[in-house]
């Protein structure tokens, strides 16, 4: 894999309704020793935005009440810095457009591998 990732003391908000896919993210921060919280929809990962502070956000794109897009969309109105990570299994060109427009500052692919979640969020840490 190359250098590890390390995470530790980083305040990270992760947020993922699919249980599966939040499994193999709590496998991937184990590696990197990192600690996150978890929001399951797009209102609690805004409410958590709002009264917490991150490090940075895994912003699940296909959300069962509000997209990410628009979860990213009013994150940026009180939080342009911080950086959003989108994770989509959506390969389209318009759909990874729109993450960009909407504030994403980067954006994964699902499925991705630790050596493509490391290499994204290097970035920008």
């Amino acid at each position: 894999m190359g250098e590890s990732l390390n995470l530790e003391n980083l305040s990270i908000l992760v947020v993922e309704d699919d249980n599966m896919n939040y499994l193999y993210l709590q496998q991937i921060f184990k590696l990197t020793k990192g600690t996150f919280v978890r929001a399951k929809n797009g209102t609690e990962a805004l409410e958590m935005a709002q009264n917490q502070s991150f490090d940075i956000i895994l912003m699940d794109i296909q959300l069962p009440d509000i997209s990410g897009t628009d979860v990213t969309r009013e994150i940026r109105k009180f939080n342009p810095a911080i950086p959003i990570i989108a994770q989509t299994a959506s390969r389209t060109p318009d759909e990874t457009d729109d993450c960009l427009e909407a504030g994403c500052t980067d954006i994964l692919i699902k499925p991705f591998t630790l050596n493509d979640f490391s290499r994204v969020l290097k970035k920008y840490l």
